[in-house]
């Protein structure tokens, strides 16, 4: 179990422990979760709903689960008739690529799951049960049962990056299928920790090791199966794949053998450090040997060693196999400089026309019916919208410091805002009481995918990022209306970014997975290619208006947490989603896509949920375009993105996109850029984009360089 702790910074500390607000009513959620064991007291904890687990509480639970490098999934005798827990492993060399594998760049690239190992017993039939139990951060435990039992099981210690699938059996007689066929299994004598080693050979060449402790004899039955001859088995047995070619690879896996992660405890600090402290199960005496992502390997700040073990991961580049107990990592280009506007901003607005232009914008737009644009029957279209207002204001107060406009526009939006504080709009939310959120309550009464799934828990902190950063800055401009209202904002921050189990009315860290560094946009939808993320700008958002607020409430250690969290983010997102030429965590006929498009679990797909022209697939990974934005999106990726993707087709975009297109543009031409929304007042503006925000970015945009260059 995943245990959450925090330095004398407290940076994981609980935002608040207090019970959801009363201004959300409370719903019972027409979908539960399923599949949980009552007697370790998991239905009475918050349910976390964008895990990489989430699969095996859902529906039938037949879909995967990918703890990296390994995929996982649950056998019910559907397939093949196996029965029992297995587990896939792709080689890159047998990826899919599509639709037409022979372009350059391929549009999408998965890979197959294949039950390649599959952990059964002799007693287990087609109508045993699973249990889950143990769900944290990092891990959880899988109890299979079968009919009729209780006390003899079939239990998986589940964790992120582990280097054996490990089994504990209780009493039952151990049975292995693989639809790959087994071609011949070599028995080893006892290796030096007293585990008995088989090495199994199958169709599709890969090599796979086999350890038990205790007396247990094997031998191939068929083409798919393995049995154990010596009866009734209680012991743990381990499986893990040799990587092709590795002769040193057995040699590490026999010397760490019995030992295996069940969790890990997460520290974090105020200097933009963090930790996994793995908890060891099995043989304590040795250490643990984890696989590693790319992002983690940049980030190392204590003396791991790293083994030679290296296997292909779906969607996140080569898993890497380390060994040590404790993983440290530090991030020293923190953003604690960006706050609401550039700090040299001024600087840069120097032109006396460019202020005039801009203000006489400001004033065109601060003459709209906030209240007529902003209350829309979608949670995400009326925060986009809000957030677009609370910028005109900022602007006006401290961009123009122009006070009488700006006070204006704060009572302005105020009188809008307090419509939402008080859940008077259209989209009401309310605080759902079985899974433990909140929600919109459109999707009880329109279906699952209203409001793009949110009462599902898809896209929360999308939709809650921009209502936060408009709260922000108008606490930020108005102290008092913050206080009034900081009840109804802690909410949504503890729905998405709730930091410590101490808080019981709210899952730890909902949507950010802290293994791979980004957040998770999918909720309690079953999905075949697991989680998926499409806008990291919108991931980015979130935590950029949370540490905003943050730091308007003087909540120094949630600014600290912010700023850690956008850290990582920045660095996960240049490793697998804007891909620079010299990327090396995609296949090379994907690179010049530039972007991901949708990144699941196991696929990418370089197309949107909502549209497949380039001009989305990339705007989505850039709005809202705010301070924030080029720290996340570097000078040399936007410049290759620009030059390779966008660029030759600009002149052809004619709708609200090549606002978001050109306003991104401003981190590399501003002048063009400012042009552009000067003088192509035709051309339509995102509706969450200001032509006034627009020019005035556009004015200041690039005032920062030393923070894009400075990034490792």
């Amino acid at each position: 179990m995943s245990l959450y702790t925090y330095d004398d910074c407290a940076i994981l500390s609980p935002i608040s422990t207090d019970p959801p607000s009363q201004l959300f009513g409370h719903h019972e959620h027409v979908i539960k979760p399923i599949r949980l064991d009552p007697s370790t007291g998991s239905q009475k904890k918050p349910i976390p709903t964008n895990k990489f687990y989430e699969n095996l509480m859902l529906d039938n639970g037949q879909d995967p689960i990918w703890s990296l490098p390994y995929g996982l999934r649950w056998e019910q005798g559907q397939r093949n008739g196996f029965c029992g827990f297995s587990v896939s492993h792709i080689d890159d060399d047998k990826k899919v690529f599509g639709p037409d594998p022979n372009q350059n760049p391929v549009r999408f690239y998965y890979s197959l799951y294949v039950p390649t190992i599959v952990f059964s017993a002799k007693e287990l039939g087609s109508n045993h049960e699973l249990k889950l139990s143990d769900m944290s951060e990092l891990s959880l435990t899988i109890n299979l049962f079968p009919h009729g039992y209780t006390d003899s099981y079939i239990s998986f210690p589940i964790s992120r990056g582990m280097s054996f699938i490990t089994a504990e059996y209780k009493d039952l007689t151990p049975l292995f299928y693989s639809e790959s066929e087994f071609i011949k299994i070599e028995s080893s004598r006892k290796i030096a920790n007293e585990y008995t080693k088989w090495k199994v050979l199958l169709k599709d060449d890969s090599v796979w090791l086999l350890y038990a402790k205790g007396k247990l004899t094997l031998k191939i039955k068929s083409l798919h199966q393995l049995e154990a001859t010596s009866g009734q088995y209680s012991g743990i047995i381990q499986v893990t794949k040799v990587p092709a070619g590795n002769r040193e690879a057995e040699v590490v896996f026999d010397n760490h053998a019995g030992t295996y992660p069940i969790g890990a405890e997460l520290q974090a600090s105020a200097d933009g450090s963090y930790a996994f402290n793995w908890k060891v199960g099995g043989d304590k005496s040795k250490s643990l040997l984890i696989y590693s992502l790319p992002h983690h390997r940049e980030s190392f700040a204590n003396a791991l060693l790293q083994t030679t073990i290296e296997l292909s991961t779906p969607t996140k580049g080569k898993a890497i196999a380390y060994i040590g107990n404790t993983w440290l990592f530090i991030e020293p280009n923190l953003p604690t400089d960006i706050e609401f506007l550039p700090k040299n901003f001024h600087s840069r607005l120097s032109s006396i026309d460019k202020r005039t232009q801009i203000l006489e914008q400001a004033k065109k737009d601060l003459e709209l019916d906030f209240n007529k644009e902003a209350l829309t029957d979608s949670t995400y279209f009326s925060g986009k919208r809000l957030s677009k207002f609370a910028l005109l204001c900022l602007v006006l107060n401290e961009g123009l410091d122009e006070p009488n406009l700006g006070a204006i526009c704060v009572n302005k939006l105020k009188i809008t805002m307090d419509i939402y504080t008080q859940n008077r709009q259209q989209a009401k939310l309310a605080y759902d009481t079985t899974w433990k959120g909140i929600v919109c309550v459109n999707g009880f009464t329109k279906g699952a995918d209203a409001d793009f799934g949110n009462t599902w828990y898809n896209d929360h902190h999308y939709h809650y990022g921009y209502l936060i950063y408009a709260a922000a800055i108008l606490r930020h401009l108005d102290e008092d209306w913050g206080k009034r209202n900081e009840n109804w904002v802690y909410n949504l921050i503890r729905d998405v970014a709730n930091p410590s189990a101490e808080d019981s009315h709210f899952p730890v860290f909902r949507t950010f997975d802290w293994f791979n560094g980004h957040s998770w946009a999918k909720g309690i939808f079953s999905s075949m290619d697991g989680k998926d993320e499409e806008s990291t700008s919108e991931d980015v958002n979130f935590y950029y208006a949370t540490k905003l607020w943050s730091i308007a409430s003087n909540r120094p250690s949630l600014t600290k947490l912010m700023d850690l969290i956008l850290a990582i983010l920045s660095r996960s997102l240049s490793n697998y989603f804007l891909i620079e030429n010299d990327n090396k965590n995609h296949p090379k006929k994907f690179i010049k896509n530039k972007v991901t498009g949708t990144l699941f679990e196991n696929k990418i797909d370089y197309i949107t949920y909502f549209c497949s022209d380039v001009e989305c697939i990339h705007g989505i990974q850039m709005l809202p375009i705010t301070p924030i934005t080029a720290y996340t999106r570097n000078k040399n990726f936007v410049t290759q993105e620009w030059k390779q993707k966008l660029g030759p087709i600009i002149n052809s975009v004619n709708n609200t996109w090549k606002s978001i297109l050109y306003a991104n543009y401003a981190t590399i031409n501003p002048e063009a850029a400012y042009q552009f929304f000067l003088n192509n007042r035709d051309t339509p503006l995102d509706d969450g984009l200001s032509r006034t925000w627009a020019l005035f970015w556009s004015s200041i945009a690039g005032c920062d360089d030393s923070l894009l260059d400075d990034l490792v």
